[in-house]
């Protein structure tokens, strides 16, 4: 089965290099607008099934996708960013001031899906991994012969990457769309 995964449009936090995760619920600028009705005019037309989280940011840019495709608009909770914890809304170098160190550690870990935001009240890799494939084999149950799309976050399709195409990669830019078999 193949999927399709979209990172959301630009937000201001993303513009301003800040970890948004799930306590963070901006809405699309005007740029991110701009970057997902681009990207409405180039993607297929022909998917069964919008599969979106629910946070603004994804459900924004889901519906702008919808109106041009014409499919069904589902939220699911298995989609959502990982949750930074007290990292939400912090840059990395806000990060360094309060870590140190271990900000490059915990970076490291992030790029090699390896990360645990637990002890600062988010999530930990195996967290987010085992919600996102309890909702990908809810996909292979019961849409195995539809054409589905997911709008998500850059979390998912790092996470999205590493399963499926085995490699890490660091950053996913807004708007982008990946393929996968899954």
């Amino acid at each position: 089965m193949k999927i399709f995964i979209v990172r959301h449009g630009e937000t201001d936090s993303n513009k301003n290099k800040k970890l948004m995760g799930q306590r963070m619920n901006d809405p699309l600028n005007a740029e991110g607008i701009e970057q997902i009705k681009k990207l409405s005019e180039e993607i297929d037309t022909d998917f069964d099934v919008i599969f979106t989280s629910p946070l603004v940011r994804a459900k924004q840019s889901a519906q702008i996708l919808a109106a041009k495709i014409g499919a069904p608009v589902v939220e699911k909770q298995e989609i959502m960013e990982r949750d930074f914890g007290d990292f939400s809304g912090k840059t990395w170098d806000e990060m360094i001031k309060k870590l140190g160190e271990a900000a490059s550690d915990l970076k490291k870990e992030d790029f090699e899906q390896n990360y645990d935001y637990r002890p600062y009240g988010g999530e930990c890799a195996a967290d987010v991994k085992g919600r996102f494939l309890k909702f990908v084999e809810e996909l292979k149950k019961d849409y195995a012969d539809k054409k589905v799309l997911i709008v998500a976050h850059g979390g998912i399709l790092k996470l999205a990457h590493f399963l499926f195409s085995e490699i890490r990669v660091e950053h996913v830019q807004n708007a982008a769309i990946c393929e996968f078999d899954i």
